[in-house]
């Protein structure tokens, strides 16, 4: 069973998640398009490597090639609905703050939007 995968766009329509994979050379943007893949079968059984539970209902997509590791921030919208967040390349050992802070930030603005009627 495959779960529904929604990509966070802000009011202007720009998606994080898109851009982050599209600014990526083509052989890392196949591996982070793989790994959302895999995401997109597993849902909430997807455990490390793969994916790991960080805070206050974020998680991180995990990705890597050669010694580059990929993130991308997602968290649950609902049964069987992940949305994704945000996107970037990981150079040090935990996933900084700001980056949480971010990912919290565009959640909320998702589901504030739905509530006011405005698809996310």
């Amino acid at each position: 069973m495959y779960w529904r995968m929604i990509f966070y766009r802000n009011t202007s329509g720009k998606c994080p998640v898109e851009d982050f994979v599209e600014g990526l050379p083509s052989e890392d943007a196949k591996e982070v398009v793989a790994t959302i893949a895999a995401l997109r079968e597993l849902g909430n059984k997807a455990r490390r490597p793969l994916a790991d539970y960080l805070e206050d209902g974020i998680y991180e997509l995990r990705a890597r090639r050669f010694k580059k590791q990929f993130r991308v921030l997602y968290t649950f919208a609902g049964r069987q609905t992940i949305l994704l967040l945000t996107g970037f390349v990981k150079k040090t050992k935990s996933v900084p703050a700001r980056r949480i802070k971010k990912a919290k930030a565009l959640r909320n603005d998702y589901f504030k939007r739905l509530k006011g009627g405005q698809n996310g």
